[in-house]
C-alpha cells in the first residue's frame, strides 16, 4: 500500500485519463453498478492506469471519501469536493455528467487554442532567433555598437520571456484550481472575467444540487466546509458560515463574497421552498454555462490578433536591427 501511495505521487492522471476515468464511471453507474462494484470493475476494462484505480478502489473500501482518493491521483480539490458533494446528496451521476461537460469542453477550447497558437508562436521563434543571429553577425562583421539596437533586442527577448513565464504561471494556477489559484487567475487580464464566471458555474450548480435534495444553508455550508483543503467549495462554506454565525444577512454575504454570482439574493428571498429555489439556481447555473461557453470561444477569438500584433512587433525590431547599424556606418563615411 505504501509502494503503491509512492508510485502514485510521480504518477499522476492528467487531464484526459480523467475524463476517461469520470466516463467509465458513468457508464458502469448507468448500467446499474453500486459505486463500489464500478471502483472494483474499472481496472478490468481500462488496463492503462490501473495501479491508479486499484488504489483508488482500494481506498474507496477502506472508507476514504472518493473526492479525496481522487485528488491523490490527480484531481483538482474543488473536482474533489464536487464529487464528495456528489455522493453525500446522492446524485453522483449528474455530477459526473456535469464535469465530464466541463473537462471536454475545457480540452476542446484548449486544442483550439494550440491550434491558434502553433504558428504565431512558430514565427515569434524564428524571429527572436534570427534577431539573436543578426545581433551577432552585425556586431562580427559590421562592428555595431549601437546602444539602442542592443536595447531593443533585449527588450524583445525579455517581452518573449515573460510570455512564456505567464504562460506557463497560467497553466500550474489552472491544474491546481483551487479557492486561491483560482482568485489569482481572475485577476489576470483576458481570461479572468472567464474564470469568474465559471467559478460562479460550480457554486450556483452545487449549491442547486444540494438545496433541491432539501438541505438547509447551515447544513450546505458545514458539508462544504468539510471538503479538501483550500478547494473552493471549503473555503467559501467556511467563510459562509462564520458570516452567518456573526448574524450577518445572507445577502450582504453574497454581495461581499468574490466567488458568489449576486443573482443568488434575487433567488434566495424568494421566499419559496428550499426545492424551488434548487430548480431556479439549476436554472441560473445552465445560463452560466452556455454564458461561459460563449466567453471561451471569444477569448480564443481574440488571442490570435494579439499574437499577430507580438510578431508585428518582431519584424519592426529586424528592421530597425538592420537599418540602423547602416545608417551608422554612412554617418561615419
Amino acid at each position: 500500500m505504501k509502494k503503491l501511495s509512492n508510485f502514485l505521487k510521480k504518477d499522476k492522471l492528467n487531464s484526459a485519463d480523467q475524463l476517461i476515468f469520470i466516463d467509465y464511471l458513468r457508464q458502469a453507474l448507468i448500467n446499474g453498478y453500486s459505486l463500489n462494484a464500478s471502483l472494483r470493475l474499472l481496472p478490468k476494462i481500462w488496463r492503462g492506469n490501473s495501479s491508479q484505480l486499484l488504489y483508488v478502489n482500494q481506498r474507496v473500501e477502506e472508507g476514504s471519501q472518493l473526492g479525496d482518493v481522487l485528488q491523490e491521483v490527480g484531481f483538482s480539490s474543488t473536482l474533489a469536493a464536487q464529487i464528495n458533494l456528489a455522493v453525500i446528496d446522492g446524485n453522483l451521476l449528474s455530477c459526473l455528467d456535469q464535469m465530464s461537460k466541463l473537462i471536454r469542453l475545457k480540452n476542446k477550447q484548449l486544442k483550439k487554442l494550440k491550434g491558434e497558437l502553433a504558428y504565431p508562436a512558430l514565427l515569434v521563434g524564428m524571429m527572436v532567433t534570427l534577431l539573436i543571429c543578426m545581433q551577432t553577425f552585425l556586431k562580427t562583421e559590421m562592428s555595431d555598437n549601437d546602444l539602442t539596437s542592443n536595447v531593443m533586442l533585449g527588450g524583445l527577448i525579455l517581452l518573449v520571456i515573460t510570455a512564456v513565464f505567464f504562460i506557463s504561471k497560467t497553466i500550474r494556477l489552472l491544474n491546481k484550481q483551487d479557492y486561491y489559484a483560482l482568485k489569482k487567475l481572475t485577476n489576470l487580464p483576458m481570461i479572468g472575467a472567464v474564470l469568474r464566471l465559471y467559478v460562479h458555474y460550480l457554486v450556483v450548480s452545487d449549491l442547486a444540487v444540494l438545496l433541491i435534495n432539501g438541505f438547509s444553508l447551515q447544513k450546505i455550508c458545514q458539508l462544504t466546509a468539510m471538503q479538501p483543503d483550500r478547494s473552493l467549495q471549503q473555503v467559501i462554506g467556511i467563510k459562509v458560515k462564520n458570516q452567518l454565525e456573526k448574524g450577518i444577512e445572507i445577502k450582504e454575504i453574497i454581495e461581499q463574497e468574490f466567488f458568489i454570482p449576486n443573482n443568488l439574493v434575487m433567488l434566495l428571498e424568494t421566499g419559496t421552498t428550499r426545492k424551488e429555489i434548487g430548480k431556479r439556481a439549476l436554472l441560473l447555473s445552465k445560463t452560466l454555462f452556455y454564458e461561459l461557453n460563449l466567453k471561451l470561444n471569444s477569448l480564443i477569438l481574440n488571442i490570435q490578433p494579439i499574437c499577430f500584433i507580438f510578431i508585428g512587433i518582431c519584424i519592426l525590431g529586424m528592421y530597425l536591427k538592420i537599418l540602423m547599424p547602416m545608417y551608422h556606418l554612412m554617418e561615419t563615411m
